[in-house]
């Protein structure tokens, strides 16, 4: 499987990515409304888990690389998870490398990834959680056309300091 834009390619995540995957999951700047940055044993079983063979019907992630066709660098991740107690419904979510942000890039990977989730998968639903004070993903998911469902007071921990979040969603237009 291989979704192709006209300035990037997303692939599944495979072994050879681990490099990347540390890279993100490792970075400030990228963590900072995500999550703590785990410790080296627990990234490396989470990438492990993600470069599993993924199944719709099971509670894990599809985890993509983007890669840029121009230069054919690794620039981010992105995917969703499936929920087996709720087949039809899926949450996305991604990271991109710092110097990529701004240009475009998340949005055009969104793009089709939703497409796909919608089209080929049949999702009647996507989802997305945002910490408050993440305005770019916001902003993003909310050109995509995603809508606030909830906000979650003190939903969220990262290191110290509790953070609301916001619940979006958007329907599969087909339906």
């Amino acid at each position: 499987m291989e979704l192709i834009t006209p300035r990037l390619r997303l692939r599944p995540l495979t072994k050879n990515d681990w490099q990347l995957f540390k890279r993100l999951n490792q970075n400030p700047d990228v963590m900072a409304y995500v999550a703590d940055i785990q410790a080296h044993q627990a990234l490396k079983s989470r990438f492990d888990e993600r470069c599993a063979r993924w199944q719709k019907q099971t509670d894990a992630w599809l985890t993509l690389v983007i890669e840029r066709v121009d230069t054919e660098e690794c620039i981010g991740l992105h995917g969703f998870k499936s929920f087996s107690d709720k087949p039809s419904i899926a949450e996305l979510g991604f990271m991109l490398c710092p110097t990529q942000q701004g240009y475009g890039f998340a949005f055009e990977a969104s793009e089709a990834v939703i497409d796909y989730a919608f089209t080929h998968l049949g999702y009647d639903t996507l989802s997305a959680t945002v910490t408050v004070g993440n305005n770019a993903s916001e902003q993003l998911l909310n050109k995509l056309g995603f809508t606030t469902f909830q906000v979650i007071k003190q939903n969220y921990q990262i290191g110290e300091q509790l953070f609301d979040d916001l619940q979006l969603t958007l329907r599969n237009p087909n339906l």
